[in-house]
């Protein structure tokens, strides 16, 4: 008869998952995988980084181009706050205030290192991703940007195509760099000294001063002159 004292420990009991909590730790490991890969994988790589079988890994996603889907879905759309179109066209607060405080939420989402590095290494192979994404920015908050800040400043919107389209790439690219501070930390490595809250207000102040500066100046002749160089 064995001593109880030297029998072998109980195996512990293999917990179950269900098919909803097993799908959503194979896309949270999928996307920690694609975080620091890029989509230049194969479906078998990936099962094999996530200890499962390729058969395990199509019962949930039939394809490739599903799990990229269900990335973007969970990552980009699943984090977009709705309330963001709402504080950009709150007109009881001023234009700086609904774009400060938008921006210190957004901040929150986009310089998290899956959202950073995803976005990049997809638009090296596939730009499908940062192409939709950057059409829903536009859409949701470039325009609607341009359109209150022009609506503040007492100006309907703005009847040259060319002039508007200025405008827009000038939201993208004071938009775009709060991104930047994101590829500073997660690609670059060198991430700012400066606390977040004060970069962001600090900027939003300048951007505005110059933005409303930009939108008069459209109002002014140029007499056929160009500015010197």
């Amino acid at each position: 008869m064995q001593n109880p004292d030297t029998q072998a420990p109980a195996k512990k009991k293999r917990t179950r998952l269900s098919p909803q909590d097993r799908e959503h730790l194979i896309l949270t490991g999928a996307i920690e995988f694609v975080a620091d890969h890029g989509f230049a994988f194969s479906t078998r790589e990936l099962a094999r980084h996530l200890n499962v079988s390729q058969s395990l890994l199509y019962r949930y996603f039939a394809t490739k181009e599903e799990i990229i889907e269900k990335i973007y879905e969970r990552v980009y759309v699943g984090r977009w706050n709705p309330e963001w179109d709402e504080i950009l066209t709150d007109r009881k607060l001023s234009v700086q205030e609904r774009l400060e405080c938008y921006l210190l939420d957004y901040s929150k989402v986009v310089l998290q290192k899956d959202w950073v590095r995803i976005f990049l290494l997809t638009a090296f192979e596939d730009p499908i991703i940062s192409q939709r994404y950057i059409s829903m920015l536009r859409r949701r908050i470039f325009e609607p940007l341009l359109d209150e800040q022009l609506a503040s400043m007492g100006r309907k919107a703005l009847a040259n195509p060319k002039d508007r389209e200025l405008a827009l790439e000038l939201i993208w690219g004071f938009h775009s760099s709060i991104f930047y501070l994101g590829v500073r930390q997660w690609v670059y490595k060198t991430p700012t000294r400066v606390n977040i809250e004060t970069l962001v207000r600090s900027r939003t102040r300048s951007f505005l001063v110059g933005f409303e500066a930009f939108l008069n100046e459209l109002d002014q002749p140029t007499n056929g002159e160009n500015p010197p160089c």
